[in-house]
């Protein structure tokens, strides 16, 4: 029995019909695909992201004198002086408070002498810091580092600039890749810096 022609025309339609709405489907589906993959890598790189900038520099503190448990500690970078002194047990009855600045952010090798008040009440000539007298370039603001020879408003801003993009400086001779600051000024300020 022969199937009329009109009958084979609108089969042909539908599997037609049917054939576009899979390939639609299909499409879809994909599209659904990529965009939930894409979804899934901007999670995993924000977690990554995260995680990096979860992680803390740690710096190990000496801090000494007038202090009930003294010695090395494991600090976190934006941690304080007062931070240090908590974690060493605090000050002892005779410490001098008023010589040492609690708010001073710590950084690594640093050393704190807190100071005993004397027995007429006078305070001890023990500083603070080990090497008060030269300049810190990773810490140092615009009016410390102006007391440098050779160095003005300008170039100490362009220091501070110049740290703060690149981060802290690891050696003296780093400053050499500042513009305006040679040879000849690095000689002149290498005995009143120190790094870090």
């Amino acid at each position: 029995m022969l199937i009329p022609k009109k009958w084979i025309i609108i089969i042909v339609i539908v599997m037609c019909v049917m054939l576009v709405s899979f390939i639609q489907s299909s499409q879809d589906s994909n599209e659904v695909d990529m965009t939930i993959a894409q979804e899934e890598t901007t999670v995993l790189e924000d977690d990554s992201q995260v995680e990096q900038g979860d992680v803390q520099k740690e710096w190990l503190v000496d801090i000494k004198g007038a202090i009930n448990i003294p010695g090395v500690y494991h600090m976190k970078e934006g941690d304080r002086v007062v931070d240090v002194i908590e974690t060493a047990g605090g000050l002892t009855d005779d410490a001098d408070s008023y010589q040492v600045n609690l708010a001073q952010l710590v950084y690594d090798e640093m050393v704190i002498v807190v100071p005993f008040q004397q027995e007429n009440g006078e305070v001890s000539s023990v500083d603070m810091t080990i090497d008060q007298d030269k300049i810190r370039i990773n810490h140092a603001s615009v009016d410390e580092l102006t007391v440098l020879p050779g160095i003005g408003n300008a170039k100490a801003q362009t220091i501070i600039d110049y740290r703060d993009e690149h981060g802290p400086f690891q050696s003296p001779e780093d400053l050499l890749n500042i513009s305006g600051i040679g040879e000849k000024t690095l000689e002149r300020i290498r005995d009143d810096i120190m790094v870090p």
